[in-house]
């Protein structure tokens, strides 16, 4: 490996060839002189102006692989730099772009604008009026988009991969489309709620995928607290680990910085769960799929500026989330039992495997 570094040092700029075909009106091809990642193709394929498009790979030359760059971030040989694969950490979104590009040049037309999936799950979700409503559908970061209406964005930090298989498609897609989640890998999502209130609540779906022996706590979920510290204030919802309540929701008693208590159910890896919590004062409720885990009277320390909320992790950056969420909605209110229920309803439909 270290010889490779040697020969890139030496090599001059790669000079590749990227090109677009159009057959009639409806066929296109997209070709890549590179292996090219399932998401760069669709990345190409939704956005092409052509109604079937095609995307070949290793096509007038052969460049190695073409991580998108947030795959960097995690390492692995398809990252390693070497004279098969020794092109710039922002190559893949360069080369998409291109690739767009040709298609409108070869069509004549402009690209499609993304589609927003949608299904009855979601337009359900929205009539309860939440304050923020991430879908995570995104490509790329590092925006969040907030599809309540609201404009209150969140910031996917580095370490996250985009478009995979989200929960439920025939509820929040539409039709003959898959809904889509974002991956977390150590890192996470953060966003800021003007006027969050100490009363709220949190719903979203979530899929696990940390060995509970692997750590002492298998993973953050949710957490309300300040940036870098967990200083007492706040709220933080997570999955027990060796240190106790392996595989079972917990709910962090900040002050003490021990387990307050912890839901009866143990979720199974690989498998996605709706969540939902939600604070009433001194009370608070978290359900595991519709189905009351945790209730309990803790203190609401929420102090006024306290707006900054994680997903995919705690506010400390302690143990965060190995795995994916979606659907993410926050409301400044206490939500019901019945409107938990309804929230989680997709889960009993099609079983979420």
């Amino acid at each position: 490996y270290a010889r490779e570094q040697l020969f890139l040092h030496r090599s001059p700029p790669a000079e590749i060839v990227m090109q677009a075909i159009r057959i009639g009106d409806k066929i296109a091809i997209a070709t890549f002189p590179t292996e090219t990642y399932a998401l760069t193709g669709l990345k190409v394929k939704a956005a092409s102006p052509v109604e079937n498009t095609m995307v070949i790979e290793l096509a007038n030359g052969a460049e190695g692989y073409i991580p998108p760059p947030e795959q960097h971030l995690l390492g692995g040989y398809n990252t390693w730099e070497a004279r098969s694969a020794g092109l710039e950490v922002t190559a893949e979104p360069k080369m998409t772009e291109t690739a767009i590009q040709l298609l409108e040049r070869v069509s004549g037309s402009n690209r499609r604008a993304k589609i927003e999936p949608s299904g009855p799950a979601a337009r359900k979700l929205l009539s309860m009026k939440p304050s923020a409503y991430w879908r995570l559908d995104e490509f790329s970061g590092p925006r969040a988009i907030d599809a309540s209406g609201n404009h209150i964005d969140g910031i996917y930090e580095p370490q996250v991969l985009f478009y995979l298989v989200g929960p439920a498609s025939a509820e929040f897609a539409a039709a003959n489309t898959l809904n889509r989640a974002a991956h977390f890998a150590g890192h996470r999502l953060q966003t800021r709620i003007p006027d969050l209130g100490a009363d709220y609540s949190v719903s979203l779906w979530f899929w696990n995928g940390m060995p509970v022996e692997g750590r002492d706590v298998t993973g953050w979920i949710f957490s309300r607290g300040r940036d870098g510290t967990l200083d007492g204030n706040g709220d933080h919802i997570g999955i027990g680990g060796m240190s106790g309540h392996p595989g079972k929701i917990i709910l962090l008693d900040g002050q003490k910085g021990r387990v307050k208590a912890a839901g009866p159910t143990l979720i199974k890896r690989w498998t996605w769960n709706h969540l939902a919590f939600s604070r009433n004062g001194n009370q608070v409720e978290v359900y595991l799929n519709g189905k009351q885990e945790i209730r309990t009277d803790t203190p609401s320390l929420l102090p006024r500026d306290l707006v900054q909320v994680f997903f995919g992790g705690r506010s400390d950056n302690q143990s965060n989330l190995e795995g994916r969420l979606d659907e993410i909605a926050v409301f400044n209110r206490a939500l019901s039992e019945s409107e938990i229920r309804i929230l989680a309803a997709p889960s009993k439909k099609d079983g979420l495997k």
